[in-house]
């Protein structure tokens, strides 16, 4: 084979495979991609290990973009992820076709009002939205005539801060503002505000019930059975809580909508029946 064929195909082969190093190879500025060592200008780095910058911090070089008959890479995406190995082999081939994007990086192109909506809202339904806890006082069972108290332990508000693709910064937060009480007899639901929703004697969420519950065949045979619920052996209570979002990019915050979480208990009721004795 002619030496100088023999060497150029060499030198293709080493282009394409990946170089492996051990730890000590690698800097602070400089380290390891599946195509060989990266350096970035500046000090930054293509990073292979995952990790959110901190506030003011220059985010690393992670995604390899394609522009038209070039790349470079870019800390926002799109673009190929070299933190996920499964875009290693478009990463290495991508840099093997193309040649590198001189002049400097293309700005990307800024992001929409409704893309920064539909990320909000991605965000929102992301978040881990609790529902309520039901607590009930008395906890076995109510008694006619009396009020049951009902008490929850509202969540703290819930925060996502992220960097955009054009390098603006959206923040989204969520937190519940309102409490729905059904108490399972038919009366109207309830709205309150879920911090008076509180434990015997502060709470404002109560409820008095007029029918005890039973079983179908205490209601058949007794003789109270009169006074029962005509079907329930349980009311079955529900509490619902409303989250709320809000969101910004760089402004005032905007309302973005609600989500429920809602939570079921059964409860008994019972009642307390006087006698006069001679």
């Amino acid at each position: 084979m002619n030496r100088r064929l023999a060497a150029a195909l060499l030198l293709a082969a080493t282009s394409l495979a990946p170089v492996l190093l051990p730890a000590a190879a690698r800097s602070d500025t400089c380290v390891l991609t599946p195509t060989g060592i990266e350096c970035a200008a500046g000090g930054s780095s293509t990073s292979l290990v995952p990790g959110e910058p901190s506030p003011g911090e220059t985010p690393p070089l992670r995604y390899l973009v394609v522009a038209g008959d070039c790349w470079y890479w870019s800390a926002f995406p799109p673009g190929y992820d070299s933190w996920d190995p499964a875009f290693d082999h478009l990463i290495i081939d991508t840099r093997f076709r193309l040649r590198a994007c001189t002049g400097g990086d293309p700005v990307p192109p800024p992001v929409t009002g409704d893309e920064v909506v539909r990320r909000a809202w991605e965000v929102f339904r992301s978040f881990p939205l609790d529902p309520p806890v039901i607590r009930l006082e008395p906890e076995k069972g109510g008694i006619t005539g009396l009020p049951t108290f009902l008490s929850v332990a509202p969540p703290g508000t819930l925060g996502h801060r992220e960097v955009l693709p054009d390098g603006t910064v959206l923040e989204v937060a969520a937190r519940v503002t309102r409490l729905l009480v059904d108490w399972g007899d038919g009366t109207p639901v309830g709205t309150h505000l879920p911090e008076r929703a509180v434990s015997h004697p502060g709470g404002t969420v109560t409820h008095t019930y007029a029918l005890k519950t039973c079983a179908a065949a205490y209601r058949r045979f007794h003789p109270s059975g009169g006074n029962c619920h005509p079907a329930l052996e349980q009311y079955p209570i529900a509490a619902i809580f409303v989250w709320s979002a809000s969101y910004r990019r760089g402004g005032p915050w905007n309302d973005l909508g609600t989500l429920e979480r809602r939570s079921e208990a059964g409860y008994d009721v019972d009642e307390v029946v006087g006698f006069l004795y001679p």
